[in-house]
């Protein structure tokens, strides 16, 4: 579900998803989306118009991939590509899993 706040887990969980929150965005629109379901955070990209180009490529993907980056390293968990086929809000789109 995407409405409600990640605030339950460990410490290391509560951590890892702080320096999400803190990544650095190169659009400045953090566009990253986490859902959890049991042991797996599944990332979201939220598209915002206006960050793809056919020069750049989706801008927006490499702040998921730095967002990504900081979770793992914090969690030391194992990255998949497992549709978890959620409703998704519009304009939302499956990026990975990360099983901790």
């Amino acid at each position: 579900d995407f409405s409600p706040p990640l605030t339950d887990g460990t410490d290391a969980i509560k951590e890892a998803l702080e320096t999400v929150r803190l990544a650095p965005s190169a659009v400045n629109k953090q566009p990253w989306r986490i859902v959890r379901t049991g042991e797996a955070y599944h990332f979201f990209e939220k598209h915002s118009k206006g960050y793809v180009s056919e020069k750049s490529g989706d801008m927006q993907k490499i702040d998921i991939g730095i967002a990504l980056c900081h979770f793992m390293r914090m969690t030391g968990g194992s990255l998949t590509l497992t549709d978890p086929r959620l409703t998704l809000p519009a304009d939302t789109e499956y990026i990975a899993t990360v099983t901790v």
